[in-house]
Parts: structure tokens; sequence; C-alpha cells
């Protein structure tokens, strides 16, 4: 259905220039952000985010984006927004990298229904995730929106209402739709729906500051992943007597009845010489691959005329108990042919478990110069602390290290501009 939305928004704005050229005005803008960073530890991977490449050492890919945005004024209080951005995906295909396609109607002033391809809402930065001129750091903390990655659009409706309440400005919205993330695992294709996704956001503006709640819920949908069917099909064919935590092990890596929970609140303060931003996220989810989380950060940047001095601290944890994988038991004089695949199969399960736990703190000190109206020159050193077991943000190749405690510091210089 949603799929549906989408292409209708697009053909729909296609036909409706092609026929009132003459009354619609476009509006076309870029964005970009031209990177280099290095990461010093060649033992793990870095990547700002799931969907893009992870790789250690220097790179001039993994936070550099080549963005545009067309907005279409159509009659009769009708618009519509497309926009593309490139960026270093992982998976390259066509919809990872079409960000927005949505039809716009405004039927009173307080009032906005969208149909298409639309941003989460989700997060403070959810309208410009991708525009590292309009925020602080050279790329978002890393500890929050790395999950942001996953979900931060889809294929749906939303609407929303918007008033000034005293001296401050209400914006409520609800949405609901479905997504399908586009992933790369062990070198191949990893695709997963989110399906009957529903959002609710408010945010209220107040003077200096800027408030959101937001709360969401979708379930686990079908997955693309030979690797992973191969997986549970093996765990479902142990015998329950032989070793009974594969059944549970398979209920929880498959995606069958998982649904995922998600609650935001942030804060931003922005006044005068002082730029503070807030944000905290709680999930919960049985689903292995995407298992309970706290994450957060806070970031305080201080301006000197063009100059703007910024410090952050963040922090991504496992909310609850990390699932312990137990061994096979077996009769005495069980044949080495059925003891040894098993144990195969039990330390397989371990390594997949270990890898996916999130458990890291970070800081990261930087300073931001405005160059030139529209050009912005950051550089910025993150020190990342990855507690044993918990490295599931990073691409980690040898099962060893995923065991280490790791303290990695990544350098970046950006260049950001607006045109």
């Amino acid at each position: 259905m949603y799929r549906f939305i989408i292409a209708t928004a697009l053909v729909f704005t296609g036909v409706t220039y092609n026929s009132y050229a003459d009354d619609i005005k476009v509006e076309f803008s870029g964005f970009a952000s031209l990177a280099l960073s290095y990461s010093d530890d060649p033992d793990i991977a870095f990547s700002p985010n799931y969907l893009n490449i992870d790789d250690t050492g220097w790179s001039a890919t993994r936070d550099s984006i080549l963005g545009g945005q067309a907005n279409i004024t159509l009659a009769n209080n009708w618009d519509s927004v497309v926009q593309f951005v490139l960026e270093d995906h992982a998976n390259t295909d066509f919809e990872n990298y079409l960000e927005l396609a949505f039809l716009r109607y405004r039927p009173s002033r307080n009032w906005a229904i969208r149909a298409g391809r639309l941003n989460s809402d989700l997060y403070l930065l959810s309208e410009y995730p991708h525009v590292g001129y309009a925020y602080l750091w050279v790329r978002p903390p890393h500890e929050y929106y790395s999950f942001a990655s996953t979900a931060g659009k889809f294929d749906g409706v939303d609407i929303e209402y918007s008033q000034s309440i005293n001296d401050g400005f209400l914006r409520l919205k609800l949405a609901a739709g479905n997504t399908t993330a586009k992933l790369k695992a062990s070198g191949q294709d990893f695709f997963i729906d989110f399906d009957h996704l529903m959002t609710f956001s408010a945010t209220y503006v107040l003077d200096a500051w800027t408030m959101r709640f937001s709360i969401s819920q979708a379930d686990a949908g079908d997955y693309k992943l030979e690797a992973l069917n191969e997986f549970i099909d093996l765990l479902n064919s142990v015998p329950a007597p032989v070793w009974p935590q594969a059944a549970s092990l398979s209920a929880s890596f498959d995606t069958k009845n998982h649904s995922i929970e998600y609650a935001a609140l942030g804060l931003t303060y922005d006044n005068d010489n002082w730029l503070i931003q807030s944000e905290i996220g709680i999930s919960e989810s049985p689903w292995l691959v995407a298992s309970s989380n706290i994450n957060g950060y806070v970031s305080v940047g201080y301006r000197l005329d063009k100059v703007t001095l910024f410090s952050s601290v963040s922090i991504s944890e496992n909310r609850h108990k990390i699932t312990t994988v137990t061994a096979p038991q077996f009769l005495p004089g069980t044949p080495i042919q059925v003891t040894f695949p098993l144990q195969q199969l039990a330390l397989a399960s371990k390594e997949a478990v270990d890898r996916l736990v999130v458990h890291q703190h970070s800081i990261n000190v930087g300073v931001k110069w405005q160059a030139l109206e529209n050009l912005i020159v950051k550089a910025q050193i993150d020190h990342f602390d990855i507690q044993p077991f918990g490295g599931g943000l990073w691409g980690i190749s040898d099962p060893v290290n995923v065991e280490k405690e790791h303290r990695i510091n990544v350098f970046t210089v950006s260049a950001n501009m607006v045109f």
C-alpha cells in the first residue's frame, strides 16, 4: 500500500508540473559535506551509521555527503518535496538514496497532511540529519543516530497540527507507514521490513527552548539474509532434549511475532553564545537483532563570533541482561559426528549474540568556523570507549576482538555547505 502511495505522490507531482507549469513555482537547493577522517584502531571498523560502509584508518567517504532537493509549490495549498542524498551506503539500491518524496496538502493554517516518503520525526534532527551545515558536529552523535539511520525515513502518511500557545508554538504529528532497512551483513544484502509503523511526536518551541517527545511502534516483518535463514533452520533442526535453548534462540533471531517500541525525549537551548542540546531514547524489543537499548547524549557549544567551540558526551547500552548461550548436553558415547556440528552451532550462536551487544561511551571536542555565509568548516576528535562484548555499532571481523575492550580515537575535518 505505502509503496503505491509514494509512487502516486511522484506521479501526481510530475503530472501536475507538466499540466500547470506556468502556475507552479519550483525551488532547487543542495547541500554537501566533504570530510576526511581517521580511525586509529586497525581491528575494528567505524561507520557513522548502520547504512554506510565501515572501514578502518583514513577515509574520505564515510562522512561525505551530497544532497539535492526540489520544493515544488502547487496551486490550492498543495506542494511537494523530493530529496536525494548520495553517501557511502553499503547497499546501493535506489531507495537508499531517496530520502524524501511526498505530496503535502494544507487545508488550513494549522493543519497539514503528507503522503509519500517522509522523515520519521522521532528525533531533533529528523528534518535535516544529512545537512552538516545545520548542526554543530561533523556527524550526528554516533551512539544515538546510528540507530536512527534504519528508520529515519518511511513510506506512508502523516497528519500535523500546529498552534501558537501563549508565547510558544506547539506542533503535534501522527504518522503511519512502513519502511525497509537495506543493509549489508558479511557481504550479503540484509533487508529488514518494519511493518505497521506508528509514530506520534509533540514539539514545543518557547523562546530559546525546543522540546520534543516522540513514541513509536513497529512490527518486525520479513527479512532477506540467506545466512540468517540457514542459521535459524539449523537451530530448528536440533532435538530439544539435546539442546533445549536452540528453540528459544531461533525464536529470538527470527522476526516473527516481534515488535519494537521506542520513546525519545529531546531538548535544545539556543540563546546568545550558548547552544545546549540533549536527547535520550529507550527501545524495547525481544528481537536479538535489534535488542532493547538506552542511548543518549549531551552537547554544549559556545559561540565566539564566527567560531563555536563544542563538546559532547554520549552513551549507548543494552537495557536488559545479555543472553547467555549454554552448551548442548550429550549422553556418554555420542559419536563425534553428532557432537562436533552441534558444538560449532552453539559457538556460532554465542558469537552472533555477542556481536549484537551495544555497550559504549564517547566524548568529543571540536570547533566549528563560519568561513563564508554558506560554508562551515569543522574539526572534531572523538574518543570511544567500547566495553568487552559491546561493539555492536562497529564492524568487527575477528571474533576475538568482540571480547576485548577497545579505546578508539576518530579525528575528522569537514567542509559543510549549502547552495
